[in-house]
């Protein structure tokens, strides 16, 4: 399923468990104080297991800056956690910092 199709879609804005969601929030952020009244509330997926077939506990109401905060998080953990890349001729070789003359 295209991810950006599907939380641009009807379906979405409809979906049952991110209404369930909000409304258990109380249209508020899970992290901050802030609410609809304050700030853009958005629905957070906590996993893509079941896209389009979200059940609850799958999603988390968060305010924009949270939610923007949290997948930052979410991100970095996962790049600092992946294994590096096996080295190979079409790595770009670069000049050393320093030419070694320290005199």
């Amino acid at each position: 399923m295209d991810y950006v199709a599907y939380i641009t879609s009807t379906a979405w804005r409809n979906n049952p468990a991110r209404l369930r969601e909000l409304a258990a929030a109380n249209y508020a952020c899970r992290l901050c104080p802030n609410t609809a009244a304050t700030a853009r509330i958005e629905v957070h997926h906590r996993t893509y297991e079941r896209l389009g077939h979200e059940i609850d506990g799958d999603l988390t109401a968060l305010c924009s800056e949270c939610h923007l905060g949290v997948t930052s998080m979410l991100r970095g953990r996962r790049y600092a956690t992946s294994p590096m890349p096996e080295t190979s001729d079409t790595w770009i070789q670069y000049a050393p910092l320093f030419d070694g003359d320290v005199s």
